[in-house]
C-alpha cells in the first residue's frame, strides 16, 4: 500500500465488503487485518476501535447519497418530480445497502465525537430540505413549513426502507409497490 491514506480507505474498502457479506456483527479488527495483511495493532494506528472504522464507512455513505441527490438537484427544475426522484435515491440506496442503512439511520452517533459524519447527515437533510422550500416557496405543497414537509417527507421514506427491509410490504398491506407508494406520498404533499 502506497500511504497511509491508501491505507486507511482499503481498510474501509474490505470493512465495507465484510459488513455486505456478513453484517456488521461479522467486523473484527483482527479479521480486518488478516484481511489486509496487516496486524491487528497495525489497524488501530488508523482507527481508534470499531465505531472508528463504523463511522468512517457511515459517514462515506452518507457523503455517497449527499452526491447522488445534489445531481439530481442540478438536473431537475420540476419541484414535484424532485421530490419523487430524491425520495427514490433514499428508498433506492437502502434497499441497495441493506446492511449499512441501520448504521445511518438507527445508531446514535456522538456528535462530539464524530463530527464529520454529523455534518455529512445533517447536509445530506440540508438538501432534502431545500427541495422542499423550493416546492414551498412556490405554492406547490400542502400548508406546512419546509421544515414540517422535511420531517414527514424523512419519516416517509426511512420507515417505507424499514418496512422493505423487516419484509413487511405485503400486497395485502398495500405495500407491494414501493415507488406506487412514494408517488402516492408525494401526491399527498403536493397540491
Amino acid at each position: 500500500m502506497k500511504n497511509s491514506n491508501d491505507t486507511k480507505q482499503k481498510l474501509i474498502d474490505v470493512t465495507r465488503q465484510m459488513i455486505d457479506t456478513g453484517g456488521v456483527d461479522s467486523v473484527s479488527m483482527r479479521d480486518l487485518g488478516k484481511e489486509t495483511n496487516l496486524s491487528r495493532s497495525a489497524v488501530y494506528v488508523y482507527f481508534k476501535n470499531k465505531d472508528d472504522l463504523l463511522a468512517a464507512i457511515v459517514t462515506e455513505n452518507f457523503d455517497t447519497l449527499k452526491n447522488r441527490i445534489s445531481k439530481l438537484i442540478g438536473e431537475i427544475n420540476d419541484p414535484k418530480k424532485l421530490v419523487y426522484e430524491v425520495l427514490y435515491a433514499f428508498y433506492d440506496f437502502g434497499i441497495k445497502n441493506q446492511e449499512h442503512y441501520p448504521l445511518m439511520f438507527r445508531k446514535q452517533w456522538n456528535k462530539e465525537q464524530y463530527p464529520t459524519l454529523h455534518i455529512s447527515a445533517i447536509e445530506v437533510f440540508a438538501l432534502l430540505y431545500e427541495c422542499l422550500e423550493k416546492a414551498h416557496e412556490q405554492k406547490c405543497t400542502v400548508n406546512k413549513s419546509p421544515k414540517q414537509l422535511t420531517a414527514m417527507v424523512s419519516s416517509f421514506i426511512l420507515g417505507l426502507v424499514e418496512l422493505n427491509s423487516t419484509g413487511h410490504l405485503e400486497p395485502e398491506k398495500g405495500l407491494d409497490d414501493p415507488t406506487d407508494l412514494i408517488n402516492s406520498f408525494v401526491d399527498v404533499i403536493f397540491i
